[in-house]
């Protein structure tokens, strides 16, 4: 769903009642929780356009940054340090994207990419379109979530609930 084709429902979801991450509506198939920081949620899912793409949701609803207060502002600019810092350890990127659109979803959330050397979209944007079960050898998906739910706990101790 994208407000460029269904407006109506989509701004439906600026209501944190109707909002799917403040409904706490099912995550989609295959999504795990990496981590529960202070401002926000970690997730991963293993099909997507890059090895060890992530997002972070904010806990307070709202689809813009300004929509936070400046503690809240404040706090998830820290997890998302936090979680970058821990994701290029993990994946050993040369550099981590930060995206953030809100185009399919009103809740603010932030899409963290790590980018390599030989990645699929050299000198290019990541088009997140292009996603691909074949990511994670069997097992390796489970051994990345594990590394970064160690690497997480490192940097923030017992903050990240994992």
């Amino acid at each position: 769903m994208s407000f460029h084709t269904q407006y109506e429902r989509w701004q439906k979801q600026n209501d944190p009642a109707h909002c799917p991450v403040c409904s706490q509506a099912p995550m989609p198939e295959g999504m795990v929780d990496l981590a529960e920081l202070p401002y926000s949620w970690l997730n991963a899912e293993p099909v997507d356009c890059l090895w060890g793409a992530c997002h972070l949701t904010a806990k307070p609803h709202g689809p813009e940054l300004f929509d936070l207060t400046p503690e809240e502002l404040h706090g998830l600019m820290d997890d998302v340090a936090m979680c970058a810092r821990a994701l290029k350890t993990v994946t050993r990127a040369v550099k981590i994207n930060y995206e953030i659109h809100g185009n399919s979803t009103l809740h603010l959330h932030v899409h963290l990419y790590p980018r390599y050397l030989e990645d699929p979209f050299p000198g290019e944007p990541i088009d997140y379109r292009q996603k691909r079960a074949d990511l994670y050898a069997p097992g390796e998906y489970d051994g990345f979530v594990e590394e970064m739910r160690a690497a997480l706990k490192n940097l923030y101790g017992e903050d990240a609930r994992v």
